[in-house]
């Protein structure tokens, strides 16, 4: 079958014409695919062109068809339209687009990483129970969100932690859980820490945090997407401008610290701290040599006061030696009940009443004194026949009270007749009251002369 010239001509023009069309819309970046186009927008595109490829986790899936700037103002952006070539590709929600350079003078194109899985472990207590598909929260702003789901989760023991978990993990057992972010625009920060929580209306939440608990900012943006802005190298340039000023600054202000003056003072200072060190160690060695030599007179004097605390020691048990003899305590408690006998018998038959003042008042002298004899005695004697002394003459004392009661009692049974008798015995009475009463006193005195001498 032959063709004629003017077929053979028509279908040349044809492939041509169809030649050219494809070089064309190669040129203009446009693909031939019937997929969606999908526009996302950036603030510098920094010098990518229509026709750049869009790659997904290293593998060429679609181009770039169209770059345009839209000029509004402080919102003014670049809108990129780019369409995905490759069948059976769909774009996760959340994932993150960033234009990328292969090598450093390569050619840029469109990135497109899926949302990562992360994980982390939290403590595993009976009451914090988490599965599968539950959502992930974080405080955003002013309150908390819902930025994640959990993909997997697992029980795996304390020794099966890695190791700089372990540490802050005190249960036996831990959680593993594995999650993602698919709230878009949400950039997370690399170290996370995590706690399950629960609702009153029966929901489990995995709580997420930075390690600081630095509360980001919820994320402005209409797009399903996570856009990085590219790194310019100028702006690179300007941040390492910036940063070296920060140093030369920094330099400025240590040398001005660290002048000449400051470094003379800082080693007169050393030296003077060397000096006085070194005359510390000679004061000290001189202590230790003065406490040597006067070793012999400090056991000496301590020997002194162990001697003297036993002095005292047996100054107390003489004195608790009296106080608790039962003799003696019987004897005062006989003294003092014969003299209150006595002053009430008294009472009864006085019939002067300046007269009964005054023996009463001589009967409470005997009795103050006879106290306060016995009271120095418990203070300051450790003679032995001086205490027994003391014993027979207060035991005397008493019986002399005693029979003064005793005569009074008498007295008092007498009748009105009697009257005579009875004055003479009252003025006895009142003569051995005055003579007890001395007694006492001269008592006193004498060991008023005993507490001074000791």
């Amino acid at each position: 079958m032959k063709f004629s010239s003017s077929f053979k001509v028509g279908l040349l023009t044809l492939l041509s014409l169809i030649l050219l069309i494809g070089v064309v819309l190669k040129v203009k970046g446009r693909a031939f695919s019937s997929a969606p186009r999908v526009e996302i927008q950036f603030k510098d595109v920094n010098g990518m062109r229509p026709g750049a490829g869009v790659q997904m986790m290293g593998l060429k899936v679609g181009q770039v068809e169209e770059i345009r700037p839209v000029i509004e103002g402080d919102d003014s952006h670049v809108t990129v339209k780019f369409v995905i070539t490759e069948p059976n590709i769909s774009i996760p929600k959340a994932s993150v687009f960033s234009i990328q350079q292969s090598g450093l003078i390569g050619e840029l194109f469109l990135e497109i990483t899926p949302p990562k899985t992360r994980t982390l472990y939290i403590p595993m207590v009976s009451k914090d129970v988490l599965y599968k598909d539950d959502p992930v929260e974080m405080k955003l702003s002013d309150k908390y969100y819902d930025v994640g789901i959990i993909r997997d989760i697992d029980v795996i023991s304390r020794e099966a932690l890695p190791y700089s978990f372990r540490d802050k993990i005190k249960t036996q057992y831990a959680y593993k859980v594995s999650y993602i972010i698919n709230l878009p625009g949400l950039i997370m920060p690399e170290f996370i820490k995590g706690e399950a929580v629960s609702y009153k209306n029966g929901d489990k939440k995995l709580r997420i945090s930075s390690i600081d608990n630095t509360v980001l900012p919820y994320p402005k943006q209409t797009s399903p997407y996570t856009i990085i802005e590219p790194m310019r190298i100028a702006d690179f340039l300007d941040w390492q401008y910036k940063a070296a000023e920060s140093l030369t600054e920094t330099n400025m202000k240590v040398n001005t610290l660290l002048s000449d003056k400051t470094i003379a003072e800082l080693q007169m200072t050393v030296n003077n701290i060397d000096e006085i060190t070194k005359k510390a160690s000679v004061t000290v060695d001189k202590v230790n040599q003065l406490i040597d030599d006067s070793r012999d007179d400090i056991e000496e004097l301590m020997q002194l006061l162990n001697h003297t605390s036993a002095d005292f020691n047996a100054l107390a048990g003489n004195i608790n030696n009296i106080v608790g003899d039962p003799m003696f305590k019987r004897n005062i408690n006989s003294a003092a009940m014969s003299v209150e006998q006595m002053a009430n018998n008294l009472n009864k038959i006085m019939g002067n009443e300046e007269e009964s003042k005054k023996m009463a008042e001589d009967i409470r002298t005997i009795a103050n004194n006879m106290a306060e004899i016995s009271t120095s005695v418990n203070k300051m004697t450790k003679d032995e026949q001086l205490k027994q002394d003391l014993k027979n003459t207060i035991a005397n004392t008493n019986k002399a009270l005693n029979n003064v009661s005793t005569a009074l009692a008498a007295v008092n049974k007498m009748t009105p007749e009697n009257k005579t008798e009875l004055e003479t015995i009252l003025e006895d009475t009142k003569v051995t009251t005055c003579n007890l009463r001395k007694f006492s006193e001269k008592l006193n005195k004498r060991f008023l002369f005993f507490r001074l001498l000791f």
